[in-house]
């Protein structure tokens, strides 16, 4: 089993886990639907994962699994199960809309520089994606609530998301 994590800054209530490109590979460049109600929503080269709150940092961890993910407690929320077939090379990544790449995990509590690594999917196979969220049942109002002591500075701690490929078969 494959395991990277990193922190994503979630703008505009949501982030995208995206597969590197090779540059002129049509048919990729798709905007998601966001007048959807799904939490999870699949285009071409990239998930892009809903949250409820507006602008936060979250610890995302990308997982490779041979079998389907056991949900460890009450307080993970599975959000959806969606098909994922890689378009070019399977290099997947964090990234917030208008931040870039995730910070590396280990680096957000030590100040470490650098970008969360990848995880490899191997392009030949289709996967089922899970999609797991922690704090998501209350998070908005958390965060309505911080906002209201005026608590700017606080961006942490409102969602957790594990986003598990299993693979289904070439």
């Amino acid at each position: 089993m494959d395991i990277v994590s990193g922190v994503v800054s979630i703008e505009y209530s949501h982030f995208y886990i995206t597969e590197h490109i090779e540059t002129g590979l049509e048919g990729v460049d798709q905007t998601p639907d966001f007048h959807t109600d799904e939490p999870v929503i699949i285009t071409p080269g990239q998930l892009t994962i809903i949250s409820r709150v507006q602008s936060h940092a979250a610890w995302v961890t990308l997982m490779l699994t041979e079998v389907e993910p056991v949900q460890q407690s009450e307080h993970w929320q599975l959000l959806g199960k969606r098909p994922y077939q890689p378009v070019s090379g399977g290099r997947m990544s964090l990234s917030g809309p208008t931040t870039g790449p995730a910070l590396p995990a280990a680096g957000w509590h030590t100040g470490g520089q650098g970008y969360a690594p990848d995880l490899q999917l191997d392009p030949a196979s289709t996967y089922t994606v899970h999609v797991y969220a922690k704090g998501r049942q209350n998070s908005r109002a958390r965060y309505e609530a911080a906002m209201d002591r005026e608590e700017w500075g606080l961006h942490e701690g409102f969602e957790d998301y594990v986003v598990a490929f299993m693979p289904t078969g070439a």
